[in-house]
């Protein structure tokens, strides 16, 4: 029945099909495998991006119906053979999937689900998947949309039934569709023809499908190519950017770079040739950062003055991106030769000769020097600090510019090459001399700068001008914003004027002059001072609490009041301003008492009647503090010793003296002033320190003056006294003492160490001294250290007394005694003490200086005393040295000591003689 039934329809021209045997299969799929990209080093790669794609629409064919398709039906798709109600049928049903999402992208996997519903027979299945032409509006079981290429096959399911067509490998089939630019894709599903008559491999499935898609957009075509050094776009044609050869050994250059899917590390490949050699080339790949890709050629060896192409392409792994437009880079090793500058105006052969003149312009000319590849000019004149750029017109050819002087004397101008590649050329430098052609202006009443007394509002004064250029025919002049008037001038270009200044203060009187050839100058501002500060005068210094009275003279005609005030640091008011009005004669007076001593400021300024005010007197002034003088006339060098004080002040009117230590600074004495304005007082220290004592005077009104005060020490430490052992000379390594004296109260021992703080307790008197015997050990410098101790415990501080001793042996002569004396032949006894105890013999011998010869060294024993002399007689006048050292009873010889005296070239006459 259905083999007889399901025969396709005979259309015109064709032949009608071959029924096909039923085959069953077992679950069976068949593709290409999607093979992924291996993960980069390192981190492991964002994974790709996914999208599952449904069918746009649905459609089934029925040969029931052959004529017709059913699109968008409801229901499920059947696929195969059934009977129903109204009869037999046989189905395929087709899928189309949007492929425009995908257009321009690289699949790496596409899996296809289609929902299996219900099954016929599930011991029965058999199934193909094939792309096909597109489904219209004429397909139909008699006209099926052809069949292109089978895409996968399914048998019976393992398990399960209904069972779902799942992971169906449609990675070939799209991405051919998507890389043929493919809008659409079309899928079948059908029984094949062997079973498609037989109703137990009818299935029905969902009427929509998942194709679940992984892959990957392609990096983007590198865009907004820039060359690093110089910073420039992209020149797609050649010689393209000219390059500093200074910047080409490293050569970066700068792309954008979009990527649709995000995440990704891309990698961009630049390539670098000579365009005259491809052979002389740099390949590097460089990581993009921020979808910025940058690379830096180190270019040793690539030689320069010749034209260079570069471009790059990224990949992100699995794909590539097009070439960037190619870019040309041409590095340029010449600089261009130093400009040249003319101006007719300015510059001449010598640059001391004045030309032009203030406010003249000059054009000054640059050229190449033949360098025929200069861009720009860059110049500057005189001091100023940056250059100015002007454009070569054309390439490699001249530039002009203007330049007016806004003063006379020496200027320089400097200009240097700039070419394509930003080489620049040596600097050019010319000196030029600009006359001041302004005229020059006087004024005996009104000088510049400072203002003659005699001068002043309404008084005329006469103002000479003379010449700026040397054929001056006249002089257009105006003082501040008058009109302006002119004045010819005299044979000898000179001119007079009689102005008078309406104002006080600065005025300004504009002059200007013209040649016979009519070359008008700019002005000269010849700027004068008018004083109308009124005059002040006082007499004698200024004192605190005393009242000064300041006179006030106007310069301001009509003055009918005078304001003044006084300020002290940064300005600061004293007090408030004193208005003060005028006498009938236009003086005035005023008294001020100062408040305090300063440097201050006192300004005064007059006023009239209408209102019009004075330029401000400015004066300096110093306010005495009359601070006292502080003197200590002895006394209070130690605790509970009375020391006395006199006070001095110049204060006037003084009453009394305020003063304290500052041992007790809250607690102030007073003292009555003497009627010549001292006063003396006694105070007693208490404990040992550092003292300031001061004191403040006050006169009868109660102002106190500045302070005044002396400084000094207060030591309860022991005085130590040695006539044996002195800081100078130095003394023998002999016995001797020290005598110990104590400013400590109730001192009852002394703690005494040499050369250390290993004390040894040294009883005192009742008079608070005692003496400590000490022989030295040995020679060189020693300090004694010594503190005093009361009978409670209380010790003073430490008094430090140092001095030297020396074992050398003491030297001396009545006959020689160090000056000039005796003569030849004339005999003199040395004599030679101990300098350390156990000295058993001197050893000696006598140099003579002046020769530099020795005579034989000698030795003499001590006597009892241990002392001993010799007698030597010289037998030429000049300088001699005795050089002698001490033997010790332990054999070991002292330091030396050098005895130098003089002897007379000839001895004195006897007496009488």
């Amino acid at each position: 029945m259905f083999r007889a039934f399901f025969r396709r329809p005979t259309l015109p021209g064709r032949r009608r099909p071959r029924a096909v045997a039923l085959l069953a299969t077992t679950l069976l799929l068949t593709g290409t495998a999607a093979v992924l990209p291996p993960a980069a080093s390192g981190a492991e790669p964002p994974p790709l991006p996914v999208k599952t794609l449904s069918r746009s629409s649905w459609a089934f064919t029925d040969a029931a119906d052959p004529f017709h398709v059913k699109v968008d039906a409801p229901g499920d798709a059947p696929v195969g053979a059934r009977l129903d109600a109204t009869g037999p049928h046989v189905s395929r049903s087709y899928y189309t999937l949007d492929l425009s999402s995908l257009l321009g992208k690289h699949v790496v996997a596409a899996a296809l689900t289609v929902p299996e519903k219900r099954a016929a027979d599930c011991a029965h299945r058999a199934l193909e998947l094939w792309s096909t032409a597109p489904v219209t509006a004429k397909s139909s079981w008699a006209k099926p949309p052809a069949e292109l290429t089978r895409l996968a096959t399914a048998g019976t399911p393992e398990s399960g039934c209904p069972a779902d067509l799942a992971a169906l490998d449609l990675t070939a089939a799209l991405a051919k569709a998507v890389q043929a630019g493919e809008k659409t894709l079309t899928l079948e599903l059908r029984v094949p023809a062997a079973h498609e008559l037989d109703p137990r491999y009818g299935r029905w499935f969902a009427a929509d499908v998942s194709l679940r898609v992984t892959y990957n957009t392609p990096p983007g075509v590198p865009a907004n190519l820039r060359t690093e050094a110089p910073d420039a776009a992209c020149a797609t044609t050649a010689p393209g950017v000219f390059a500093r050869v200074s910047n080409f050994p490293v050569t970066g250059h700068y792309a954008e770079v979009a990527d649709p899917d995000a995440g990704q590390e891309l990698v961009a490949h630049w390539e670098m040739w000579s365009v005259d050699d491809p052979s002389v080339r740099r390949d590097l790949d460089w990581p993009v950062t921020d979808g910025k890709a940058y690379a830096q050629f180190d270019n040793p060896g690539l030689p320069p003055d010749r034209t260079y192409a570069w471009r790059l392409r990224v990949t992100d792994g699995l794909d590539t991106s097009a070439w960037s437009p190619t870019c040309y880079l041409t590095p340029d090793s010449v600089a261009p030769e130093v400009p040249d500058v003319t101006s007719e105006v300015y510059l001449t052969d010598s640059p001391w000769d004045p030309r032009g003149g203030i406010g003249v312009p000059g054009q000054f000319t640059f050229t190449a020097h033949g360098s025929a590849d200069v861009v720009r000019y860059e110049y500057r004149f005189g001091d100023q600090s940056g250059w100015t750029s002007v454009p070569a017109e054309p390439l490699g050819g001249p530039a002009t510019v203007t330049f007016t002087p806004r003063d006379s004397g020496s200027f320089s101008v400097a200009v240097r090459s700039v070419d394509r590649a930003n080489n620049y050329s040596y600097e050019r430098y010319r000196s030029f001399t600009v006359r001041d052609i302004r005229p020059y202006v006087w004024s005996t009443l009104y000088p510049p700068y400072s203002a003659d007394p005699d001068g002043n509002v309404g008084v005329p004064g006469v103002f000479d001008l003379s010449p700026g250029l040397p054929d001056t025919v006249s002089y257009g002049y105006h003082l501040e914003h008058g009109p302006e008037q002119t004045v010819a001038a005299d044979a000898e270009g000179k001119a007079h004027v009689t102005l008078a200044p309406a104002h006080g203060g600065q005025n300004v009187l504009y002059v200007r002059n013209t040649g016979a050839d009519g070359t008008v100058s700019l002005y000269r501002e010849y700027k004068f001072d008018v004083d109308t500060a009124p005059n002040v005068t006082w007499d004698g210094s200024l004192q605190i609490g005393s009242a000064t009275t300041f006179r006030l003279t106007p310069r301001l005609a009509g003055t009918t009041s005078y304001t003044a005030w006084f300020t002290g640091y940064q300005d600061a008011p004293i007090g408030d301003p004193i208005t003060v009005p005028a006498r009938a004669d236009g003086t005035a007076a005023f008294g001020w008492t100062p408040p305090k001593a300063d440097s201050v400021a006192l300004r005064v300024r007059s006023t009239d009647a209408a209102g019009t005010q004075s330029e401000v007197r400015y004066t300096s002034l110093y306010v005495d503090g009359a601070a006292p003088s502080v003197t200590r006339t002895g006394g209070a060098d130690a605790p509970g010793e009375p020391g006395t004080f006199t006070f001095r002040s110049t204060l006037k009117n003084t009453a009394e003296f305020v003063y304290w230590p500052s041992t007790d600074p809250t607690h102030k004495l007073t003292a009555p002033a003497r009627p010549d304005g001292t006063a003396e007082v006694t105070w007693t220290p208490t404990e040992a320190g550092n003292v300031w004592f001061t004191a403040q005077a006050r006169n009868t009104s109660g102002v106190p003056s500045a302070e005044g005060s002396t400084s000094f020490v207060v030591y309860d430490s022991p005085v130590v006294t040695s006539a044996d052992f002195r800081s100078w000379p130095y003394g023998p390594m002999l016995p001797g003492s020290f005598r110990l004296t104590t400013r400590l109260a109730g001192t009852v021992a002394f703690e005494f160490a040499v050369d250390s703080y290993t004390t040894t307790d040294v009883p005192a008197r009742p008079d608070g001294t005692a003496d400590v015997g000490y022989t030295p050990s040995t020679s060189g410098y020693h300090t004694v250290y010594v503190r005093a101790r009361a009978a409670d415990g209380k010790t003073s501080g430490w008094n430090y007394y140092s001095f030297t001793v020396t074992d050398r042996p003491l030297v001396s002569s009545a006959d020689y005694p160090g000056g000039q004396a005796g003569g030849p032949g004339v005999a003199g006894t040395f004599t030679f003490a101990p300098g350390a105890p156990g000295t058993t013999a001197y050893v000696y011998h006598v140099h003579d200086d002046y020769r530099g010869t020795d005579e034989p060294e000698q030795t003499v024993p001590v006597d009892a005393g241990g002392k001993a002399s010799m007698s030597w007689t010289p037998q030429q006048g000049g300088s001699y040295t005795v050089t002698v050292q001490g033997r010790k009873d332990d054999g070991s010889l002292t330091e030396a000591a050098y005895y130098t005296f003089s002897v007379a070239y000839r001895a004195a006459a006897p007496a009488g003689d």
